[in-house]
């Protein structure tokens, strides 16, 4: 059994949804918001970073960090088609992507809604807001620009976790109607992962919004 820590709009949504995806039973643990329970003791032996998702395996490893966890979810299980194999010549490109949604849209949107996190300056926090304001609609062109023309996924026909990452990461964009409004591309790929029947379940409890 699999040990999800998670809470709504986190960043828990893209590996319960692999989960799901993969019909693996899950032992879903929820952290209130409103206690901060992701900053208890007892969570920070899961994870010392009190940061969401944490992911326990069967063995009693702990996994963090969500793309690493999809990325692992979908390698276990190759015959899923939830990544693209070794030898598939669009292995490279999906881990490419993969990581390109972490490390840059993932990011620049907690230092839009949390920018105070990222300043020692009180008066700081206005500046860092501002300059992930101005990067997240870049970054999200130049995603966009890198998705096949046909969708409705990234690699067109094909879905992958790479599309569940999107997915999630679509509707924290500080106005999603605006994003859609100049990419479609990125509202399809999202409408589509949401109806997804393994998805749409967790889509609602995780309120990730309309699609």
């Amino acid at each position: 059994m699999y040990t999800l820590y998670w809470r709504e709009r986190s960043g828990a949504f893209a590996p319960a949804a692999a989960l799901a995806e993969l019909d693996i039973p899950t032992k879903a643990i929820p952290l209130d918001r409103a206690t901060r329970a992701h900053e208890s003791a007892e969570f920070r032996a899961v994870n010392p970073m009190g940061q969401i998702p944490a992911l326990v395996l069967p063995g009693g490893e702990v996994m963090t960090e969500s793309a690493a966890i999809v990325l692992y979810l979908a390698d276990s299980r190759p015959d899923s088609g939830l990544a693209p194999a070794l030898d598939d010549p669009r292995r490279a490109r999906f881990l490419r992507w993969l990581f390109f949604s972490q490390c840059n849209i993932y990011e620049t949107d907690l230092r839009y809604t949390y920018a105070d996190r990222y300043t020692a300056d009180p008066d700081g926090a206005a500046g860092v807001r501002d300059a992930a304001y101005a990067r997240l609609d870049r970054l999200w062109d130049i995603l966009a620009d890198a998705m096949d023309d046909h969708g409705p996924f990234f690699f067109g026909a094909d879905f992958t976790a790479l599309d569940i990452y999107l997915a999630m990461l679509g509707p924290w964009h500080f106005d999603p109607p605006a994003l859609y409004g100049r990419r479609p591309a990125i509202e399809r790929l999202v409408r589509a992962v949401a109806a997804r029947p393994a998805i749409a379940p967790v889509w609602r409890a995780y309120a990730m919004g309309g699609a």
